[in-house]
């Protein structure tokens, strides 16, 4: 197989990380002045036990995926498994602890939340990247992301408030994390050695992770769109689409081997047909998950409404 392949189709995988630091990022832009509600950490652990059951029995009343009593203990105990494993159980936790955080940014001052920050980029980002040091935590990444976002919001200032200097910055450091996946890839085939390819954006805190994340962020807060109902309403489901697409490895298994089949166009599509099928196979796969999440919040809107409808009637 030709490296060009393989070249691009790590060009086109690099950015999960980044996009969860964007997700995180967002979090912490808006959570740092909300009012934190703990119906809401319930409503987003509840959704995530109910993508996961309704999918584990799916697969296995289908009859594609068998009964194994770990994977069973796995999807009723997600949360507590997974912590600090993975995204979902990791974010749940982290999400618990903003109104905690949230105190601690009340009593900071400017100076005291900068230096907060600083440290903890160093510990956290810097470090293990320059390093060599594959040290990464998830919810103490979290924390980290939220206080650098509440600090962007509380304290502006003019080089991340500035459009055309986000705009670039997002462009520079685009071209800065494909060109680092594209030079350690080259080297590890010139050299016939195993290089890891995504060492700069790997994990969400790598340096260029990191700051391609910040400048997109930077970027697009700056954009003034006013209020979109399509651009919410999508917004809305993106959860959703993680929680479905990703909700196991049998669904990794089905969605991506057998109805997209990656590998195969891989192996026999041309260039242009590979990287054609990749961009078909992403849109189809979000606009299917985000249709399954809208149907989802459509009935749990009628069914809270009926609840509270009931509710009234039995009160007057």
């Amino acid at each position: 197989m030709w490296g060009g392949y393989n070249c691009i189709a790590l060009l086109l995988g690099w950015g999960g990380k980044t996009a969860i630091n964007c997700f995180v990022l967002i979090t912490g832009w808006f959570m740092c002045k909300q009012e934190f509600k703990w119906r809401k950490l319930l409503k987003l652990y509840l959704e995530v036990k109910l993508y996961r059951l309704v999918i584990y029995l799916i697969f296995l009343i289908s009859g594609y995926d068998s009964f194994a009593l770990k994977e069973f203990y796995k999807m009723i105990f997600e949360v507590a498994f997974y912590l600090g494993k993975g995204f979902t159980s990791s974010f749940i936790a982290f999400y618990a602890l903003i109104p905690f955080i949230n105190k601690l940014i009340g009593v900071l001052n400017r100076k005291e939340h900068k230096r907060l920050v600083i440290a903890l980029i160093t510990v956290f980002s810097i470090i293990p990247t320059l390093f060599l040091n594959g040290f990464y935590e998830y919810i103490s990444w979290y924390v980290t992301l939220y206080l650098l976002a509440a600090y962007l919001r509380l304290y502006p200032a003019r080089i991340f408030d500035n459009k055309r200097i986000t705009r670039y910055a997002s462009i520079i450091t685009l071209l800065l994390s494909w060109a680092s996946v594209g030079v350690i890839y080259y080297t590890a085939v010139y050299f016939k050695q195993s290089l890891p390819w995504y060492w700069f954006v790997a994990d969400s805190n790598k340096i260029l992770a990191l700051a391609t994340s910040v400048a997109v962020f930077c970027f697009f807060k700056n954009i003034s769109l006013g209020q979109n109902r399509f651009i919410n309403t999508v917004a809305s489901s993106t959860f959703g689409v993680l929680l479905i697409h990703a909700s196991s490895d049998t669904m990794r298994r089905w969605l991506w081997q057998d109805v997209c089949k990656n590998v195969w166009h891989f192996q026999n599509d041309s260039l242009c047909g590979f990287i054609l099928h990749a961009f078909t196979c992403t849109i189809a796969v979000f606009s299917a998950c985000a249709s399954i999440d809208l149907i989802r919040q459509f009935i749990q809107k009628k069914i809270s409404g009926f609840i509270l409808c009931l509710n009234k009637k039995q009160s007057q």
